[in-house]
């Protein structure tokens, strides 16, 4: 169980660092993306699209380095669940997205692919959350 454990971590935390590595290629691109949603005035949408990525990122190599673990998976986890409910608005509101989760894309919403994903990400992180950790690791958080 520990090496499917960490087979999972890996994989969970090296999506989001490609997610993040992905969009920080491209800020503006990826500003336009969170605009899409119709959510944030700006300069709030700015500050997300500055400052998300680098969340991923980090969060991301906290899962994947075991480092602070815990906290990076509590704080993806709780994206996740804001990207559900941005999706979701969107969805409700007839809005055509662009998500820009993995990089620059021009097709159109497909609303019950993203919540998919979006919910195998959270069950996957949810799981390693309430998991007890495959290595006892002190900075662990």
């Amino acid at each position: 169980m520990k090496t499917v454990q960490l087979i999972l971590a890996l994989l969970f935390g090296g999506v989001f660092v490609w997610s993040g590595v992905l969009k920080t290629a491209d800020p503006s691109l990826f500003l336009l993306n969170v605009r899409s949603f119709d959510m944030l005035d700006d300069p709030y949408a700015a500050w997300m699209a500055l400052f998300l990525p680098w969340l991923e990122i980090f969060c991301g190599l906290a899962v994947v380095t075991g480092v602070l673990r815990k906290s990076g998976l509590l704080l993806l986890n709780l994206s996740l669940l804001v990207f559900l409910v941005a999706i979701g608005q969107a969805w409700a509101r007839g809005i055509n997205i662009k998500c820009g989760c993995f990089g620059p894309s021009d097709s159109v919403s497909n609303y019950v692919e993203l919540i998919l994903r979006d919910l195998v990400l959270l069950a996957i992180g949810g799981w390693l959350l309430v998991r007890k950790p495959a290595a006892t690791n002190p900075a662990d958080g």
